[in-house]
Order: structure tokens, then sequence, then C-alpha cells
């Protein structure tokens, strides 16, 4: 993906200033805007739960949490719309203690702490999926009153179960449940005209990448990560225990991209398998029957674990990449290898009439439609015209675009609404970023179509300006930003004199569009072939226009350096416009 320094400088070569089109939609007429999932607030855990007390709060009875008509509606949504997803219990078995505890003694004062943290876990998971108006219509309540309820009490009964130290099954399950809980949920950010951006990014705080890792190593000890075939250990606890660590693999590898540390877990490091492809219902037969090839209650998790397994081949191939062990094409080859075989192993046997196989269909091709951009975008240079470059350009941007044409139909198909709200835990929508300077550089390339209706289903529609022209507000918003997020991390430069390093504002872009206007020459006439941009090959390179009123250039180290401690008071922090 394109830097937000290389941003700044393709602008300033340009002189951010572009040629005026017709007030109409991106292809001559009026686009329809594309209809968002209605996005939540964050839910970040509290600091009992990262810190719990001494002496904690007496354990937590259901009954004083909800009525059993909410509890009735949460429980057959969880197993709609959220198990599907993240199948993590073996649902005959949830069922014989939840009905023996709930149906047949009438009273929830006997469960034990594991079992009710499990049970209230299940609950939040289930509230978090529902519409905005289905609590209100069925138990007369908002869906905000209802998350944070059922988000306080099962903290309550996540530190009563002792999740910090246990390793009973059942405690972990709950902790992974709620974990899962903080992937899907979106933050808002503020853009050019005041409007907000619904898509952009799932969050998670650094509280919460502390409470993956927390669980990650309370999995370990619970030998979770150990085959456990081999021991008299039940075919079903195995099978448990196999979706439980694979799930929590899923959830180191989205904390290392949402934070950027390298994953906690390494493939040397555990040799539990793949859960078997049978649904729940095969481990109540007194012979187990083979594994299925077709569709099961652990289908979806599968092959979203198989995936996630090659973005981790791809994480340990890029820093072999680094070092000069091996090269591009071989991983690449390597990459396109393992795609096909899982494309073959399951994206061929979805049926795209049953809405749960067109959404499992969806979210495999928005994982694996990454993967090669995961390898190739370090290579991607704007102002080279070589045909190597301009196919890297061209796989990167066809990728992209079909990764979030994936996801953004996964958000707005009427019949996949029950499971659209996990869907940015799959995509935040950063290749967007490449699209748009292609765009940007050239209004008439192939994909330009395609590649504005998802600007738009990122940004927003808007109307009344010229394709080019929405792209160079976009690049110049984003680059203000990024201006903005330097000072808020006190990026340090190195001087080119001194060769020191020392603390500098970042570049005022606005002041470099006017200086850089009047002896750059502005790009009006796009290219009529197709590439991906028209840049002078004698011009000054973008680094080094980027450089002049940077200060000097800077290393990969000196842009992440991180501060000891943020101001969270900070205007900058303020995401609600």
């Amino acid at each position: 993906m394109p830097t937000m320094l290389q941003i700044d400088g393709l602008l300033a070569q340009t002189g951010g200033n572009v040629p005026e089109r017709p007030a109409t939609g991106h292809s001559g007429n009026i686009v329809a805007p594309v209809q968002n999932i209605q996005s939540s607030d964050p839910i970040e855990p509290s600091l009992d739960l990262l810190l719990p007390l001494s002496q904690p709060n007496p354990p937590i009875s259901i009954d004083s949490v909800m009525t059993r008509r909410e509890l009735d509606l949460l429980y057959h949504q969880y197993f709609k719309a959220v198990d599907p997803l993240a199948h993590v219990i073996h649902k005959p078995t949830f069922d014989r203690q939840f009905f023996k505890i709930f149906l047949s003694q009438g009273s929830t004062k006997i469960a034990t702490k594991p079992f009710t943290a499990l049970v209230l876990a299940v609950c939040f998971a289930a509230a978090v999926s529902l519409s905005q108006s289905q609590p209100q219509i069925q138990i007369q309540t908002t869906k905000a009153a209802l998350v944070e309820k059922l988000k306080v009490a099962t903290e309550r009964a996540l530190v009563a179960a002792q999740h910090m130290k246990s390793v009973k099954l059942e405690t972990l399950q709950a902790f992974a449940i709620f974990l899962v809980l903080l992937l899907p949920l979106t933050i808002r950010l503020p853009v050019l005209t005041g409007s907000q951006i619904p898509q952009c990014r799932a969050e998670l705080s650094r509280a919460q990448s502390s409470l993956v890792g927390a669980l990650i190593r309370l999995a370990q000890c619970a030998g979770l990560h150990r085959d456990a075939s081999a021991s008299d250990t039940s075919r079903l606890e195995c099978h448990i225990r196999g979706l439980l660590w694979y799930q929590i693999c899923f959830l180191d590898l989205r904390t290392c991209e949402a934070q950027g540390p390298q994953p906690m877990i390494h493939d040397s490091d555990f040799d539990t398998p793949l859960p078997l492809n049978l649904d729940d219902l095969a481990f109540e037969e007194s012979t187990l029957p083979e594994p299925s090839t077709g569709w099961t209650d652990a289908f979806l998790t599968l092959m979203r674990y198989e995936i996630n397994d090659i973005h981790r081949m791809i994480f340990r191939e890029r820093v072999a990449l680094s070092r000069n062990q091996t090269d591009l094409p071989t991983v690449r080859a390597a990459v396109e290898s393992r795609m096909r075989a899982v494309a073959q192993k399951y994206l061929e046997r979805l049926d795209d009439r049953i809405p749960i196989q067109r959404c499992a269909k969806l979210a495999g091709t928005s994982l694996l439609s990454r993967c090669i951009p995961m390898v190739v975008q370090i290579y991607i240079k704007f102002d080279d015209q070589s045909e190597a470059q301009q196919e890297i350009q061209n796989t990167m941007i066809s990728r992209s675009l079909d990764m979030m044409e994936a996801s953004a139909t996964l958000e707005t198909a009427t019949n996949l609404m029950p499971w659209a709200w996990y869907a940015p835990a799959y995509q935040q929508y950063h290749g967007i970023l490449l699209p748009l300077v292609a765009v940007y550089l050239d209004p008439k390339m192939p994909q330009a179509a395609r590649a504005s209706v998802m600007i738009d289903h990122v940004f927003g529609t808007c109307y009344g300006v010229s394709r080019q022209q929405r792209c160079a507000d976009l690049l110049r918003m984003l680059a203000n930003e990024c201006g903005a997020f330097m000072r808020l991390r006190k990026v340090k430069q190195i001087s080119t004199d001194s060769g020191q390093s020392s603390e500098a504002s970042p570049p005022n872009i606005e002041a470099a569009f006017e200086d850089l206007r009047r002896s750059q020459e502005i790009i009006d006439d796009q290219p009529a072939n197709g590439t991906h941009g028209n840049l002078d090959a004698k011009k000054q390179p973008v680094e080094d226009l980027v450089a002049d009123y940077v200060g000097g250039p800077m290393t990969m180290d000196e842009w992440w350096s991180m501060p000891d401690q943020l101001d969270f008071t900070d205007p900058m922090f303020n995401f609600q416009g």
C-alpha cells in the first residue's frame, strides 16, 4: 500500500490541482449510494477485567441480569448469528447443562462460575449481533442498554471465574467469546466535510491486545496447543480444544494486524490438529463418522483457519524476503498454490443460494484476496513505469477491489444481514488507498468504475465533483490526518547534514502544495492506455520532493517510534466529528 509520505509527495508533485469535470456521477450518471451497515460504538474492556481485585465481587446470578424472555431471544440469536462465524461451543453439550439449569430446576443459582461466565458471554455476543430494532420490538429495550448491561455482567462473571488464572475449558471459552466481540466493532473518523466514515477499520486497543496475550498464555498452560489425541482425552474434547485453540490463533493474528507486533503464536509452538469437519450432532453418535467434505457446523470456521494459516506463512516469508533469504517469485508461487488448494477445498463446495453458505463464500473470497497484496505491497513504486511494476500495480488494484467488493456485499446484502455485524473483522478497507491513488493519476483507468463504487462505500457518496477531484480531496484529507498523527507521535527525523535525529514538525501539506504548484507541471492529460500514472521520469523523484519540505529523509524505524505515553485528552482523539 502507498505510505502517507508517498501520498504527500504525489499530491505535491501534481500540484494538488486537477481539472474540473461535469458534476455527475462517477460514470456519467448519478450513482446510488451503497447502504452501509449500522456501526456500533467500540467496546472497551473495563479496568476490573484487566486488573481483578484481590477480593472479587460476589458471584453473579443470571436471573438478576436478564429475564427469561431476554435469555430466550439471546440464546437463539447466538446460534443463528454468532456460532457459525466463531464456532467454539459444542451445542449439544452446552444445551444439556443449559436446559438442565434453566428449565428443569427453574433456577440459575446452582450454575458453576465458569458456566455462568460462558452463558453471559454467549448472551453478550448475541446482543452485539442484534440489529438496532430487534431488542426494541421483542424485549422493549434499546440495543445500547442491553449491550452495556451484559458487558458489565460478563466482566463480573469472568472475574468471578478467575479468568486471568483459570485453565478450565468453559472459562477459556467464555474469555475467547468475549474477545471475539472486540474484532468487528467500528470507530468513526472525521473527514473534510464533517461527515463520518462508517467503515475504515475495526479498532483493537492495547488493553484488548493485552487480554489476547493473557488468553494465549492461559491456553498454553491448559495444553490447548498440544495434540491430545494420544492421551485418554475423548474425541469430543479434542475437537472442542482444537476449535478453541484455532480461534485463539485467529485472535492473535488479528491483534498483530491491528497493533503491529509480530504474532505471539509461531508454527513451531503447537501441534494441535485442525478440528474435524463434522456437525456437532455427529459426536453424539456411538461411532464417529468420517469427516465431511461439504457444509457442516464447523465448515466456515475451518475455512477461515486454513486461510489464516496462509496469512501466517506470508508473515514468515516477508521476514525472509527482507533478509534476502528468498525471492518474490518463489513466495508468490507458494502463496498462489495454497490459495488454489483452499479455494478448491472450500469455496467451490459452497452453494450461493443458501444465505449462510453465500456468507462463507464472501468471507473466504475477501480473506483469500488479501494474500497476494500482503506479499507484493512493499514493491510498489509510483515513479517506476516498467512492465513488471505495472503488473504489480494492476494485480494489487484488482485483488484489493475483489477483497473490498466481497466485504461490501457481505455488509449490504439483505439476506446476509444476520452475519453482517461481523464483516469488519475480515476487512477494514485499508486496501482502498491504492485504487484511490490510481484513480487520481488516471481517472479513465479500466477499473475506475469499480474503484469509484468502493470509494463511495468507504468514504460516503459525494456528488457535484469530478472523479479526479474527489480522489484529490480524499488524498489531501488523508495527508492532513497523517500530519496530525505525526505531530501526536512526535516523529523524529534524520538530519541530512549531521546524521543525527531531531524532533521536528511534520510537513505542512497546504504550504507544500502552494510552493510546488509554481514549479511542477500539473497532471491534466491522463493516459489513454490504461496505465496507472504518467509521472515524468525526468522529474524530481517523489521521495526527494517529500524530503524537501519535510526536512530530511525519514527511516521506517523513526516513522514507527512510539512515545512512552499518549495524551488521550488531545482533540485528535475526538472521533465524533
